[in-house]
């Protein structure tokens, strides 16, 4: 399945590297995933000296500017901003792949992987390659329940894959942006898919709100925002029950201090007050016994600053 590789400097990921990132057998992955994997380029090299320090340089300006710093009120302003021209440009074009792509993905020279920082003549690399992560995980982890609730929706994009791959299946997108819910409730009707939406803030989630039997709980770079506030939704997820729950988001306490890169990322998580301890509070609660920790693992497949990580649990 992979393609030849380049000599020389420069490298490509391939099918295997995917495959053994997520743990997903080659013969497993799907016609769509081996599709797009043919019409995207993954060759890269790795970064030269300039461009390390250039890249570090860049990184440690934007960690100590005032730009990234938001209170929680400030932050459900700019999504709510931000879902709205994802919305309107749905609204007028029917390209949806293109239209509900996050505007956050501008298209980047560098990105991090494994550990180091590769440069590729691909601007749009990482959404290439996040688009077939998402294939392996949703295949591999949400195949078989019947309803799939994704918490922090936003652009909707993860709907539209998921309603591409489980077309019989029940899909509600939750957001605490009411534009993300105007998203959900516009491409159901311009695709007659079965997508239900709702208003729903995670750092407060309204018990009102209730999972279907076999239902699973999805999150894709949405936990970000909580920072340390995620007792709020652990506690109604251990009430709601879902089968399962999967969670693709950066994950602090995976980092590597003595790294570099990572430590770069940690500062910049920080400052931003991303996640926090939330591997630490999952881990707390499966020793006392209310949750099963079905895997847990960083793929090394980074973004531009930092990168996700996949876990995925259920209540017992």
């Amino acid at each position: 399945m992979d393609k030849v590789l380049n000599t020389g400097r420069k490298k490509m990921i391939g099918i295997k590297d995917l495959s053994e990132m997520f743990d997903h057998p080659e013969k497993d992955l799907s016609g769509f995933f081996v599709t797009q994997f043919n019409n995207i380029d993954t060759i890269f090299r790795e970064a030269n000296l300039k461009e390390f320090s250039e890249y570090c340089m860049d990184v440690l300006k934007l960690i100590n500017s005032s730009v990234i710093t938001r209170t929680k009120e400030e932050n459900l302003k700019v999504w709510n901003k931000g879902w709205e021209e994802n919305l309107n440009a749905l609204l007028a074009c029917s390209d949806l792949s293109e239209v509900l792509r996050p505007k956050y993905f501008r298209g980047a020279k560098y990105l991090r992987y494994k550990k180091g920082l590769i440069v590729s003549k691909n601007p749009m690399l990482e959404h290439d390659l996040f688009t077939l992560v998402r294939d392996i995980i949703f295949r591999k982890y949400l195949s078989k329940c019947e309803n799939i609730y994704e918490f922090g929706c936003g652009s909707c994009q993860n709907l539209l894959m998921l309603s591409n791959i489980f077309p019989d299946k029940r899909l509600y997108g939750m957001d605490w942006a009411p534009s993300s819910v105007k998203i959900v409730e516009a491409l159901a009707k311009k695709r007659k898919l079965k997508i239900h939406g709702a208003v729903f803030d995670m750092m407060n989630p309204s018990r009102g709100i209730a999972l279907r039997p076999k239902s699973a709980v999805l999150t894709v770079h949405a936990l970000e925002q909580l920072g340390e506030d995620h007792g709020n939704l652990l506690s109604y997820l251990l009430t709601a029950r879902p089968d399962i729950v999967v969670h693709y988001e950066p994950i602090l306490e995976f980092y590597d201090q003595n790294n570099l890169l990572d430590y770069l990322a940690i500062l910049y998580s920080k400052k931003r007050n991303y996640l926090s301890g939330f591997w630490t509070a999952l881990c707390e609660l499966e020793r006392k016994g209310k949750i099963e920790i079905i895997r847990a693992k960083r793929p090394f497949l980074g973004g531009v600053i930092h990168e996700a990580s996949l876990i995925v649990w259920r209540p017992v």
